[in-house]
């Protein structure tokens, strides 16, 4: 077996292999975001939400791509006996996007035990979107930055054996014997 057909016997796996693991982990980056989501409800001054268990939670805003409704937003949580839940604001924002819609983490709490909860809203437009949401999830950062590295890696893995290939097929086709 010539070294240009062994190597073409290489890159050519390793480059199906790169984009078929690229979508599996594309597919897996979706599964892990939809399953964070614990609480979704439209966005109003005040509703209750109910949270599975104690630990750490990401407030986001949902709504259409360019909206300017939610700038200016406050929140207030308190639990079921009236005590305030402390929010933090996020120093790293969380985007979840789609071609139309956006989600974005704007506070994080922890509660210590399950439960309802109180979500107060101010600063609410009156002619906001009807279809603006409030959603709580778990966070998932570490797993977004696990799949981003996963996906750029493969990514320089399809490319490199694509570009391999081609080189492959360039420098064969240009130093094959005269007949």
């Amino acid at each position: 077996m010539s070294p240009t057909l062994w190597w073409t016997c290489l890159t050519v796996p390793a480059g199906l292999v790169s984009v078929w693991l690229g979508i599996r982990t594309v597919r897996s980056l979706i599964r892990t975001t939809r399953a964070s989501v614990v609480a979704s409800a439209p966005l109003r001054e005040r509703q209750i939400l109910p949270l599975p268990g104690a630990g750490s939670y990401d407030l986001y805003v949902e709504g259409k791509r360019l909206s300017r409704d939610f700038g200016g937003l406050d929140f207030a949580l308190s639990d079921r006996s009236g005590a305030t839940i402390p929010v933090r604001r996020l120093l790293l924002r969380t985007r979840v996007s789609s071609l139309s819609r956006v989600r974005i983490a704007l506070r994080s709490f922890d509660v210590d035990t399950a439960g309802d909860v109180a979500l107060t809203t101010s600063g609410i437009r009156p002619a906001q979107d009807p279809e603006n949401r409030i959603v709580v999830a778990r966070p998932f950062r570490a797993a977004l930055v696990a799949h981003v590295l996963a996906l750029v890696g493969l990514s320089i893995a399809a490319i490199g054996s694509l570009v391999g290939t081609i080189l492959l097929g360039v420098f064969a086709g240009g130093s094959a014997p005269a007949p």
